[in-house]
């Protein structure tokens, strides 16, 4: 092979081999900016929580979720009064729901109250402030926010411990409204006593409307210890049996 020839060999795989290496520096030294600009793309919205717990879809949040935040610390936890594992059941058109709540009113500047429904829609939202002490509080749905039967919602009862609303501690429920079937109304209609009625609710797996009697029953009457024993009782039922001692302490109030 002439000289000319190989020298021209040479120089093309000289020029191949540069070219693959710069092709490999610049590729090397880039790959730090695309780990970078990957980390800095938002993460998806589909289906991702938010930070304050709503839209989490299902199962329920019992007990108190979230980061502890600025609240203080406590030895039971902010739960709700519902079944552990299943949706709990109404016949109203609207409803009340129960919640212990460990943190003195001047620890948590305001909670919210939040209904959606199962596409994580907002039905209600609202701000609320505590009673002064600790206790089972509860919060009514308006007669305006009607639940439609056949139709199962998800509610979170949020506590902000500080004043900026960040970082909540919550707690997540679903409700379902059923229609009454004709047998329990019949029933119903012909129960003499609070207590019986009370007493329907639960056979039938009737949650929210079964505590939500019962409670109002023993607020107005403190100390009735029947009241005490079927409490303890309906508590015990869905193994809130640390709840039973707490104090019914009412209603929060809406923020206007």
């Amino acid at each position: 092979m002439k000289l000319k020839n190989i020298q021209k060999i040479f120089s093309l795989s000289q020029n191949k081999f540069i070219i693959i290496l710069l092709l490999a520096l610049f590729s090397y030294t880039n790959y730090p900016l695309i780990l970078i600009a990957k980390s800095q793309q938002p993460a998806s919205s589909g289906n991702q929580p938010s930070q304050d717990g709503s839209s989490r879809g299902r199962p329920s949040q019992r007990g108190g979720a979230g980061s502890r935040g600025s609240c203080p610390s406590v030895d039971v936890p902010l739960i709700a009064l519902i079944p552990e594992k299943k949706v709990g059941l109404i016949v109203e058109k609207n409803t009340t729901f129960w919640v212990f709540v460990p943190y003195q009113s001047n620890n948590v500047p305001s909670g919210e109250f939040v209904l959606q429904d199962e596409a994580n829609n907002d039905i209600y939202r609202t701000f609320f402030t505590l009673p002064e002490i600790p206790g089972i509080v509860s919060f009514s749905l308006p007669s305006d926010v009607s639940l439609e039967v056949n139709k199962t919602y998800q509610w979170y009862f949020k506590v902000y411990c500080h004043q900026q609303q960040f970082d909540p501690v919550f707690v997540r429920g679903w409700v379902e409204r059923i229609a009454l079937t004709s047998n329990l109304e019949r029933q119903l209609k012909t129960a003499t006593t609070e207590s019986d009625r009370i007493q329907l609710y639960t056979q039938y797996g009737i949650w929210y409307s079964a505590l939500t009697e019962l409670a109002k029953l023993r607020l107005a009457e403190p100390k009735n210890a029947t009241l005490d024993n079927e409490w303890a009782n309906l508590l015990q039922n869905v193994n809130l049996e640390n709840l039973v001692q707490k104090p019914l302490v009412g209603e929060v109030k809406i923020k206007q």
